[in-house]
């Protein structure tokens, strides 16, 4: 039988060990993706996720989650959720205790505050000056802890005209959390957290809390999820056709390299990577962007190993 273990992307570094403290306990996959995401979400130095996200064009943090448990099939997701840095454990209770999967905005909100989650902040001083910057139109003179954003900021522009939109509302960098785990019961979860795309338009919502698209899994397949360019995923469902081709007899490496490829004939240069793990324990990871790093932990490791993926350059 395969050992417990957890599957993130690059954003769960040093985080994996809380959820494999969970597996260790004999605690359920659920229960280890949440606490890993969890610890994602409360690091302020991760400007993609939770707290310290970078805020919308009009400089309000939205965040996105979702979470899969593939033994019920069931889901649950909040997107566009404001004042609230777990939207992860708030998916889980969308999940558990209402009828529907994909709560967003206010009425995400609205069910947050009954659920007796508290509220918070989570826009930090550093995405405060990020976005002020973007304001005065002086990103080149932020200091160097602004640099990795900022040149991933560039990369993004191109495609995605800010300065355009935001003129227009005041008369593409992401950043996401994928983790997935296999419990000692054979039980699957996969889970992603996000704040989406830097400087968005407010009240866009891309693939993370799309069940199928930026996350899906199943008992008896695997898991799988994405990050990059959400639009992408969801327009060709990623996260499922990964797992759907792996119920086909492909293996793991197989199904996301096949899912790369179909993406890569959608658009001529898309950004878009996935990570997936199959129930017998293999692991892979596809890029068409750039060799794409995640971390892998099972209960008998001390700490996350770094893997590295496929870039699909052609």
């Amino acid at each position: 039988m395969v050992r417990p273990f957890l599957v993130g992307s690059e954003s769960a570094k040093g985080f994996l060990e809380l959820g494999a403290d969970v597996l260790r306990r004999g605690g359920s996959a659920v229960d280890a993706v949440e606490a890993a995401i969890r610890g994602v979400e409360s690091n302020a130095d991760d400007h993609g996720v939770g707290l310290g996200g970078i805020p919308n064009l009009l400089g309000v943090v939205q965040l996105d989650a979702s979470i899969m448990d593939g033994r019920t099939m069931e889901a649950g997701a909040v997107a566009a959720v404001e004042g609230f840095i777990h939207p992860i454990s708030i998916a889980r209770r969308v999940m558990e205790a209402s009828p529907h999967v994909l709560l967003v905005g206010r009425g995400a909100e609205m069910f947050a505050e009954r659920m007796a989650f508290k509220r918070e902040e989570a826009l930090t001083e550093y995405g405060r000056e990020f976005y002020r910057a973007f304001l005065r139109g002086e990103m080149e003179e932020l200091g160097p802890e602004f640099s990795e954003d900022v040149e991933y900021l560039k990369e993004d522009a191109a495609r995605y005209p800010m300065r355009d939109w935001y003129e227009k509302l005041t008369e593409g960098m992401q950043g996401t959390v994928d983790v997935m785990a296999l419990d000692s019961r054979g039980d699957i979860c996969s889970g992603v957290s996000t704040s989406g795309t830097y400087l968005k338009l407010p009240g866009r919502v891309g693939d993370s809390p799309i069940i199928g698209a930026g996350n899906y899994c199943d008992n008896r397949v695997g898991a799988a999820a994405c990050t990059g360019r959400g639009e992408l995923s969801i327009r060709h469902g990623t996260a499922r056709i990964i797992v759907a081709y792996m119920k086909a007899g492909k293996t793991v490496s197989e199904a996301c390299t096949q899912a790369m490829r179909e993406v890569r004939e959608m658009v001529e240069d898309p950004r878009l990577s996935c990570v997936a793990f199959e129930r017998c324990g293999g692991v892979a990871a596809v890029s068409t962007s750039r060799e794409p790093t995640y971390y892998y932990m099972d209960t008998a490791m001390e700490k996350a190993e770094s893997r590295s993926g496929v870039w699909m350059k052609i």
